[in-house]
């Protein structure tokens, strides 16, 4: 008797613990595997003037209340994260960058997502460098061969016929067009100064030597030849 009613007491304990487990109901907050649908149409690519430069940041990833992605700007690639909130108008993003790099800031992030973009202000950690507000619009980046005053740099092979009568300057945007059609951000500021006020171009890496084709790697080096040739010989032929 003592043994079966052992077994009795075991088998209610057992249950008893089974239903506790069953009646506990976990926020959705601390499952992390999966983040909403609504919070996950973040998600994307956000481009447009940031001060006097263009930037572009990158919402890559959601979990749980956790946000992470990156910004490209004037030749840097800085990562962030942070988490958002429910806000009036969608979500409200706070994400910090590393803090090892002397322009690391703060981003306050507010989200919509009709027409889908972002606003808000990214606050340097050095207060000598201050505040900077944005207002960027949703932007998937698309590579386009014909983009630009060159396309000729990069839809074909170019021979010294095409590029000895052009003078330095010429030269130099149509080889660097060839980087910008592929999301290239600058930081030579005359260059970043010329592509950033143009509406196809948008940075997206500070290293795109990967994506390159043969046809616009072959070309980049005849166009360089030719700029310094022409830089040192332009005005003594009177052109």
């Amino acid at each position: 008797m003592k043994y079966l009613a052992s077994l009795l007491f075991i088998w209610t304990l057992a249950a008893s613990n089974t239903v506790m487990a069953e009646d506990i109901e976990l926020d959705p907050a601390e499952d992390v595997s999966a983040p909403d649908e609504k919070v996950s149409t973040m998600i994307g690519t956000y481009v447009g003037a940031f001060g006097e430069r263009k930037i572009t940041i990158a919402l890559d990833r959601v979990i749980g209340k956790t946000l992470s992605g990156y910004s490209i700007v004037a030749g840097n690639e800085r990562a962030f994260s942070g988490s958002w909130e429910v806000s009036e108008t969608g979500f409200k993003i706070t994400a910090k960058e590393p803090g090892d790099h002397e322009h690391d800031g703060v981003f306050q992030i507010n989200f919509t997502a009709s027409p889908k973009a972002i606003s808000g202000e990214w606050v340097a950690n050095d207060p000598k460098i201050g505040t900077k507000k944005f207002n960027l619009q949703a932007r998937n980046f698309k590579y386009n061969a014909k983009a630009g005053d060159y396309p000729q740099s990069t839809t074909q092979k170019l021979t010294e016929a095409d590029v000895e009568n052009m003078k330095a300057a010429e030269l130099r945007i149509m080889r660097n067009e060839i980087y910008a059609r592929h999301g290239y951000s600058f930081k030579l500021a005359d260059m970043r100064e010329h592509f950033d006020k143009l509406d196809w171009y948008m940075p997206m890496a500070v290293n795109i030597k990967s994506k390159l084709t043969a046809t616009e790697v072959a070309n980049a080096a005849l166009i360089r030849r030719y700029e310094k040739y022409s830089a040192e010989h332009y005005d003594s032929f009177d052109r």
